[in-house]
């Protein structure tokens, strides 16, 4: 999620971002599809919630998080927080009653650190926690420009990005470390090494979270690459990388190889592990579920689910019926 607005624009193309953004107007946005390595993969796209508004020159949702309440909390640029009651697809934002009050190009990541909901704000430069129902609970920091942001569950600490920095934050004290100099955006952690992956100029950048080390380079990855993920089960070892041209890119750790998964979508930005072992993906207007083939998942630590009970007390009860046999019918 970059920080798009610059000193550069001229008076015409101000005057129609700012009609735009009065009108909350957005042309009508591409759906994402796989390609054929992404079907080869048995990997599956559906849609979460669609309907999101948009400031009209750039983003709609962005982060995501699950309250303990339940149910699925989104934050979107325009200033928004809606809090869906279910983690089911086909769900339309205009069916739910957002927290409002938000600052216009404002909220940006979520994630979720001891049962609380912590949430960037990009125009204030805030780091802040919410409650469950979306609305404000206090401010925790002020980094400038926040805008990426991933809890460390090992450490009890955020990491969180400003577009040229990377800190530490103490959500507890609100105590702000840096952590390392680099222009990041999306970020992701993998808590089995210990390693933070930042969307850095065009790569993803690995960085040891103990000692600020850069241990991994993707190499460049087109289509200005934002949020990103890691793979479990039969992914594990791969990065899925959502891009701003509305493309799906797997990156190989061990060989940093490059496969499309998936193209035609609109605006990609941050990606959000879900508990269920799936991965939402956010687009310009809505939010689509990236779902994996039996026996992977999402996450450096997600678990692949196991055999259902009834597959289980069928393959028991299968077992006990040949052992009853005399030995001359075990054929």
């Amino acid at each position: 999620m970059r920080n798009i607005l610059g000193p550069c624009h001229t008076h015409l193309l101000l005057v129609l971002l700012f009609t735009l953004l009065a009108f909350n107007v957005a042309p009508a946005q591409a759906d994402m599809t796989l390609t054929a390595a992404g079907t080869a993969d048995g990997l599956t796209l559906t849609t979460f919630a669609s309907g999101f508004p948009t400031t009209g020159f750039c983003c709609g949702p962005l982060g995501i998080a699950f309250p303990t309440s339940g149910g699925v909390m989104v934050a979107d640029y325009p200033g928004n927080v809606y809090v869906f009651p279910t983690d089911t697809d086909g769900q339309i934002a205009g069916s739910i009653t957002p927290v409002t009050g938000y600052p216009v190009t404002g909220p940006t990541g979520l994630t979720s650190l001891g049962g609380n909901i912590y949430m960037t704000i990009q125009a204030t430069g805030q780091v802040v926690q919410l409650n469950n129902n979306g609305t404000l609970n206090h401010v925790v920091a002020s980094v400038g420009v926040a805008t990426g942001i991933v809890a460390d569950p090992t450490t009890g600490m955020l990491f969180v990005s400003n577009v040229s920095q990377i800190f530490k934050v103490n959500p507890v004290t609100g105590t702000v470390t840096l952590f390392v100099s680099a222009p990041a955006d999306g970020l992701t952690l993998d808590t089995a090494t210990g390693t933070l992956y930042a969307e850095v100029s065009g790569h993803i950048l690995g960085f040891n979270t103990i000692t600020g080390m850069q241990v991994f380079d993707s190499g460049f990855i087109g289509g200005f690459p934002d949020g990103a993920a890691l793979g479990g089960g039969t992914l594990a070892g791969n990065i899925f990388v959502n891009t701003n041209t509305g493309t799906l890119v797997e990156v190989n750790i061990a060989t940093d190889m490059q496969t499309l998964l998936a193209t035609g979508g609109s605006r990609g930005d941050f990606v959000t592990l879900d508990p269920n072992g799936s991965l939402l993906l956010t687009q310009t207007d809505r939010i689509l579920r990236l779902t994996a083939p039996s026996g992977g998942c999402f996450g450096s630590s997600c678990s692949v689910p196991e055999p259902s009970s009834a597959g289980m007390l069928l393959v028991g009860l299968t077992a006990l019926f040949f052992f009853a046999l005399p030995l001359k019918h075990r054929a």
